[in-house]
């Protein structure tokens, strides 16, 4: 049965035992004790139990060979040590080690803690015989007869020498398992350090070596011929794994020694050494990092590289190493060895607009170069800008409905990254900053710009055009520029809502609403006569204003006017037309006086009196049969009649009004009413 356990600060090493027997050694406390035999090279054999024994009781053991009689083989009872003064004195040395591995100074307590019924010191007896046998787990008989089948019997003594019902046997033929010697020696160094590899199969892969449970290096002095033990804590073999590994230190470098590794089984016989390897030890540890290395640009594009003395006693010198922008790899700038106390450089070979990174690593005597040192970043500054383009122009094609951008490249002292083409609408203005025409690099010396989201351009709409030149190192030339306005080949909508009034009594105002048209830049005002075909252009104002006062039209005169909108190619609008406007006063007529009726030989005849004549157009005549009932239009009469003589419909004692009428036909305010009397002459 195996059985895995791990030591934690029992060796310099930590690790995970294997304990393989013929039977099991349980790991905690014993209720069924179990003995297991291993018979040795040099024919002696050793028994190893799990029992732990009370202190002050003692133990017999007995053997039998074949179907021969049990023999004692101990003449006197053999008594585990009583105490850990007492163990730390048969021990010697050896105790020293498991003081120090077990971090502990009491011997007493150490004694008391390697006497527990654990695990770990079922492990711990088993890979340190001489503590088992100390501690009464163990007994070797030196006189085993080799070969035959033997039976061991362990019987516990109590305090008074008498068996104490507990006894442990355990047969098996004496024949001494094979000792397979660690493979694969692998041998290496870090100035005095030595790591020593190798391999050895698992208990699965090879059963037969499960006897094996620790291993143990060491080393040969070729120039003294002392042989020196390397190990120095337990090393133990696990279960599950096939490659080990150990670490330590020779005394001396420059010199050369031989290494290797042997397998021990749990009774401390040695197997055959494994391969040995010859390694020439020597000074192979390089110097420590260089720290805090700065850099920084001089005149003339230079980069100054400047780092600490190392401290390295057997330090040569050091290496500088550069990189550019994102590269991963180090290039070395020098060739020599920089003496110790030289700890700057100056790297002349740069180019503007680069990204450097810089390292330094240290050289000792031996030629060991240390790691590269903290990275340090210079970033060199291009200040040269390439030329501006010449030539620029820009020209409208209407048929594809684009400006047609070229300009001439001038020779750029690096090669060119890209144009950058720039556009702005400063008619009507439509704010202070270009839009950027080009998102990717371009190169070449054309463009063709199909407007806004490639939906065209404004009628009439003055464009800004800019062209900058960008190098490699992203400065920027000058911005040339150019102008140009898009052809206007739409009339504009014409103005709305025209309206036309009298003002004053005198004049005629004119007024309307802005046409919906952006690019209107005047207003043409016309007016046509009644009887006239071909209308007169009064005036042309601004888009700012919209109104207009005609102070020539003739008092009654009926006119038509119009307005029109121009925009800045001179297309004009149709004309927006009113209605024909009738020039008249503001007031309506004086009203007549001095009106007379009189019913003469069957009919009314009625006269009156006018003032400010000019302002009548005609009379209307009104009648009713009462003063103040409804009166209705019986005629009408010229504008400089004075009189009217009404048909027979009327009759004597009715009432009539006369009201005079403008050229708009607006009526007089009021009329005085007369009634018409019956008389035998005329007025």
């Amino acid at each position: 049965m195996r059985v895995i356990y791990l030591i934690k600060g029992f060796a310099t090493i930590l690790y995970v035992v294997l304990l393989s027997m013929p039977r099991s050694l349980p790991a905690a406390t014993v209720t069924d004790p179990e003995v297991s035999v291993l018979a040795r090279a040099d024919g002696s054999a050793y028994i190893l139990h799990n029992y732990a024994i009370p202190l002050s009781h003692g133990y017999h053991v007995h053997r039998k060979v074949e179907n021969g009689e049990w023999i004692r083989l101990t003449e006197e009872p053999v008594y585990p040590v009583q105490n850990g003064y007492q163990l730390e004195s048969l021990m010697g040395n050896r105790f020293d080690f498991i003081r120090r591995e077990l971090e502990r100074d009491d011997p007493q307590d150490i004694f008391l803690t390697l006497r527990a019924q654990t695990g770990i010191n079922s492990i711990v007896h088993a890979a340190v015989p001489e503590l088992a046998l100390l501690l009464g787990r163990a007994y070797l008989d030196e006189k085993a007869p080799a070969g035959s089948r033997v039976s061991y019997r362990i019987t516990i003594l109590d305090d008074l020498g008498r068996p104490s019902g507990v006894e442990m046997e355990h047969s098996t033929i004496l024949s001494p398992p094979p000792a397979q010697p660690p493979s694969q020696l692998i041998a290496d160094h870090l100035e005095r350090t030595i790591t020593l590899e190798w391999h050895y199969p698992s208990p699965d892969q090879a059963p037969e070596t499960g006897h094996i449970i620790r291993f143990h290096s060491f080393y040969r002095d070729l120039e003294t011929e002392e042989v020196i033990s390397a190990t120095d804590a337990l090393l133990v073999r696990r279960s599950d794994e096939t490659q080990y590994r150990e670490q330590f230190t020779v005394p001396e470098l420059e010199k050369e020694y031989e290494f290797w590794v042997e397998a021990i089984d749990y009774s401390g016989w040695n197997s055959s050494v494994s391969d040995v390897i010859t390694l020439y030890v020597e000074d192979n540890v390089p110097p420590s990092i260089v720290q805090a290395v700065h850099a920084e640009v001089k005149d003339a594009y230079e980069n100054e590289i400047i780092w600490p003395v190392s401290l390295e006693a057997d330090l040569a010198g050091y290496h500088v190493y550069v990189a550019r922008g994102e590269e991963e790899e180090y290039t070395r700038l020098t060739s020599q060895i920089l003496p110790p106390l030289e700890t700057y450089f100056l790297h002349r070979e740069t180019e503007p607009g680069v990204q450097y990174r810089y390292a330094v690593t240290a050289v000792d005597q031996k030629g060991n170069e240390g790691v590269l040192s903290n990275p340090a970043h210079v970033y060199v500054w291009d200040d040269t800008a390439p030329e501006a383009v010449t030539g620029l122009k820009a020209v409208f094609q209407e048929e594809g409905e684009m400006v047609e951008l070229q300009w001439e490249a001038n020779d750029f002292p690096d090669e060119l990254k890209t144009y950058q083409i720039l556009r702005r609408q400063i008619h009507p203005e439509s704010g202070s900053v270009y839009d950027q025409l080009n998102s990717e690099s371009h190169t070449e010396t054309t463009w063709a710009d199909k407007g806004y989201e490639n939906m065209g351009f404004r009628e009439g709409a003055t464009m800004e055009y800019g062209i900058v030149a960008i190098g490699q190192n992203g400065n920027r030339s000058d911005t040339v520029r150019t102008y140009l306005q898009i052809p206007d080949l739409t009339p504009p909508e014409p103005p709305a809502n025209l309206q036309v009034r009298m003002e004053s009594g005198e004049r005629v105002q004119l007024s309307w609403s802005a046409s919906v048209s952006g690019d209107v830049t005047s207003y043409r005002i016309y007016r046509r006569e009644a009887e006239v075909e071909s209308p007169v252009l009064l005036a042309e104002h601004t888009p700012a204003v919209r109104t207009y006062r005609d102070q020539a039209a003739v008092l009654n005169g009926v006119y038509h006017y119009a307005v029109s909108a121009v925009d800045s190619l001179g297309n004009e609008s149709v004309p927006l037309v009113a209605e024909p406007f009738t020039v008249h006063l503001l007031h309506p007529p004086t009203p007549t006086r001095n009106v007379q009726a009189l019913y003469l030989e069957g009919r009314a005849a009625l006269q009156w009196q006018v003032q400010n004549g000019d302002q009548i157009a005609g009379f209307r005549i009104y009648r009713s049969d009462l003063a103040t009932g409804i009166f209705e239009l019986i005629g009408e009469a010229a504008s400089d009649a004075r009189s009217y003589q009404c048909d027979g419909t009327s009759l004597p004692g009715q009432w009539f009004r006369v009201f005079p009428v403008d050229a708009t036909g607006r009526e007089a305010r009021t009329a005085r009413a007369v009634q018409a009397t019956e008389r035998t002459t005329q007025f």
